[in-house]
C-alpha cells in the first residue's frame, strides 16, 4: 500500500508540473480578436512651392501626406469596416471630398511657409501656393498586425458626420483570402454599464503621436492598443442617428476601430471623442454599419483562419500543449508572422517539452493495484487453509466500558495522526464570500477581490487595507465594503476626497447599500473605480 501511495503521489506531482503555465482568459480573449483589427492609412504625394527669406525667394517642397485610423475585417475575402472620415481623402469619386483634401494640403504648406518665414502669409502668397501645389492620387493602405500590406478600395461610402447628413461609415475591400475576421453583434441589445473593449491603433501610442513622440518606436505603430470601459449612455446625434457613449479611452487613430461586448462581438465603431473632457467618447452602433454591409452585398462570414485560431486558443487555455503547438503551426501557415501566434507557439513548444505523459503512470499504478489485490486474496486464502487455532487468553477480555481513561484516549490520538481530524475542521470552516470587487480603473485595473464577512478596506495603508493604492487623493483608510444585515454596503471612512457610487459627479456618500453592477469611485476624479458583483 505504501508503494501504491507513492505512485499516486508522483502521478499527482507530474500532473501539477504539466499545468504550471498560466494564460489568463482575458489575454486569450484579446489575442483572439486582435488579428482582424487592421491599421488603415491614406497617403498621397504632394509637391509645393513656398516663399522663403533670402536671395532664393522660393523653396520646393516634396513629400507624402496622409491620415491614419483603424478598421476591422468581417469577411475572410477582404471586406472591412472603418469610418468614412478615415478614408475620405481617397474618395476620388466625390468632388467635395477632393476639395477638402486640397484645402487641408494648402493649410499644411502655408503652415510650413509661415514657420520658415516667421510671419503670416498674405492672401496673395496663399493663392500662389495653392496654384503651384500638385496633389497626387491618394491610396488606401490596409496593414495587418503581421505587417502584410494591401491596397484598399472603397466599396460603400457614407459621408463623415456633419457632411451631407452622413453616417461616417465606409466599406473597404482588399484583395486577399483566408483573413481573420470578427463577429458582428447587435447594438440594439446594448445597455448602460455594459463592459466594452476597444482595440485599435491610436496615433498617441505610436511614433506618429504628438503625445509620446520619439518615446515609441516606429515598429510599435502596428501593435494594437486595447482599452476597456463601460457604456455610459445611448444617445442621438444632431441628425437623429443613435450613437453609443462610453468611458473607454479612444483618440486620433482609433477612428474606425471596433468596440466589443463581453462575448467578443462588435457592437460599435470608434468615431469621435470630447477633446476638452476625458471619458466622453462616441461610437457608431454596428447596426448602423449593417445598412451599408447589406448594400455592399457582402454579408458577414468567417473562414479557416478563425476556426483554426479558435481551436488553437482553446487548446492553450486547456493546457493541451502538443495539440496547441500543431494548431498554432497551422495558423502561421495561413497567416505567416502573426505576432500573437508566433509568441504562443514558443510557449506551447516549451511546455510541450515539459509535458509528463500521464498514461504510463496511470497504467503502472493500475497494474500495481491489481498485483496488490492478488497478493491480498492469496494471503487470505492461505491463512484460512492453515486453520490456525485461536489462543484463549488467560485473563478476562476487557470491554470498552472497562477500559481505563488512558486506554480510551488512544482512539482520538490515532485519528489525529491520520490527518482526518484536521480535514474535518477545514471542511467546517470553509470561507464564505459576499461577492467580488472588480477594479476597472487605476493602477490595480483588472484585479478582483472577494468580499469576506469582515469586509474589504480600501486605502493607502497597506497594513490595514486589502486594496492598496499610492494615489495621494486616496486616504489611508478611505472606504470599507462590508456585508451588513443581508446586504453589502460601502462606508466612507471620513476620507478627504470622498467616495461616490455610479458617478464621480454624484454627491459623496457616507454609507450606501450596493447592488450588483454598481460602480464605486474612490478619491479625486475616481482615482480607483471598482465594480461590485454579488455572489
Amino acid at each position: 500500500m505504501k508503494i501504491l501511495l507513492w505512485f499516486l503521489a508522483v502521478l499527482t506531482t507530474a500532473y501539477a508540473f504539466a499545468q504550471d503555465a498560466q494564460i489568463s482568459p482575458e489575454e486569450i480573449r484579446t489575442i483572439e480578436l486582435s488579428p482582424a483589427v487592421v491599421f488603415v492609412s491614406v497617403e498621397y504625394k504632394v509637391t509645393g512651392i513656398i516663399p522663403q527669406p533670402g536671395p532664393q525667394r522660393l523653396k520646393l517642397i516634396q513629400g507624402t501626406l496622409g491620415a491614419t485610423g483603424s478598421g476591422f475585417l468581417y469577411r475572410p475575402d477582404g471586406y472591412l469596416i472603418t469610418n468614412a472620415h478615415v478614408v475620405s481623402d481617397a474618395n476620388t469619386k466625390d468632388p467635395q471630398a477632393q476639395q477638402m483634401l486640397r484645402l487641408r494640403t494648402l493649410k499644411t504648406l502655408v503652415d510650413a511657409a509661415e514657420q520658415l518665414n516667421q510671419r503670416q502669409m498674405t492672401d496673395l502668397e496663399k493663392e500662389y501656393i495653392y496654384n503651384k501645389m500638385r496633389v497626387g492620387t491618394p491610396v488606401i493602405n490596409v496593414i495587418l498586425n503581421n505587417k502584410s500590406r494591401y491596397r484598399g478600395e472603397i466599396k460603400i461610402y457614407s459621408d463623415p458626420t456633419g457632411v451631407n447628413v452622413g453616417k461616417d461609415i465606409a466599406i473597404v475591400k482588399i484583395d486577399a483570402t483566408n483573413l481573420p475576421t470578427v463577429t458582428l453583434g447587435n447594438s440594439d441589445d446594448v445597455h448602460v454599464e455594459q463592459p466594452v473593449t476597444v482595440i485599435g491603433y491610436p496615433g498617441a501610442a505610436s511614433a506618429m503621436g504628438k503625445t509620446l513622440g520619439d518615446e515609441i518606436s516606429e515598429e510599435s505603430m502596428l501593435v494594437p492598443t486595447v482599452t476597456n470601459g463601460h457604456i455610459s449612455a445611448v444617445k442621438m446625434d444632431y441628425k437623429g442617428s443613435p450613437v453609443l457613449q462610453s468611458d473607454a479611452a479612444i483618440t486620433h487613430g482609433n477612428s474606425g476601430g471596433p468596440a466589443f461586448d463581453p462575448d467578443g462581438k462588435v457592437i460599435g465603431i470608434a468615431t469621435f471623442g470630447a477633446q476638452e473632457a476625458a471619458g466622453f467618447n462616441f461610437f457608431v452602433p454596428i447596426n448602423t454599419a449593417m445598412e451599408f454591409v447589406r448594400q455592399a452585398g457582402a454579408p458577414p462570414e468567417s473562414g479557416s483562419f478563425d476556426s483554426t485560431w479558435h481551436a488553437a486558443l482553446d487548446a492553450m487555455a486547456a493546457r493541451q500543449w502538443s495539440k496547441a503547438h500543431v494548431l498554432i503551426g497551422d495558423v502561421l501557415e495561413i497567416m505567416p508572422g502573426e505576432p500573437d501566434a508566433a509568441r504562443l507557439q514558443v510557449i506551447a513548444a516549451r511546455e510541450e517539452q515539459k509535458e509528463v505523459p500521464l498514461w504510463p503512470w496511470i497504467a503502472g499504478a493500475a497494474a500495481l493495484l491489481i498485483l496488490l489485490i492478488v497478493l491480498i486474496v492469496w494471503a487470505v486464502v492461505a491463512a484460512r487453509s492453515r486453520k490456525v487455532p485461536v489462543a484463549i487468553p488467560d485473563k478476562p477480555i476487557i470491554t470498552p466500558q472497562q477500559q481505563s481513561p488512558s486506554q480510551v484516549g488512544l482512539a482520538p490520538t490515532v485519528l489525529a495522526s491520520t490527518g482526518l481530524a484536521a480535514t474535518a475542521l477545514q471542511d467546517s470552516t470553509s470561507t464564505k464570500t459576499y461577492g467580488t470587487l472588480h477594479v476597472t480603473s487605476g493602477s490595480l485595473n483588472g484585479n478582483r477581490f472577494p468580499i469576506p464577512k469582515t469586509g474589504v478596506m480600501i486605502g493607502r495603508d497597506s497594513t490595514k487595507c486589502a486594496i492598496v493604492t499610492s494615489d495621494e487623493s486616496v486616504s489611508k483608510e478611505h472606504a470599507w465594503v462590508v456585508p451588513v444585515d443581508n446586504e453589502v454596503v460601502v462606508i466612507d471612512r471620513n476620507s478627504t476626497n470622498g467616495t461616490y457610487v455610479n458617478s464621480p459627479d454624484s454627491p459623496r456618500i457616507n454609507k450606501t447599500a450596493l447592488r450588483s453592477g454598481d460602480r464605486v469611485y474612490i478619491g479625486r476624479k475616481g482615482a480607483i473605480t471598482l465594480t461590485y458583483f454579488s455572489s
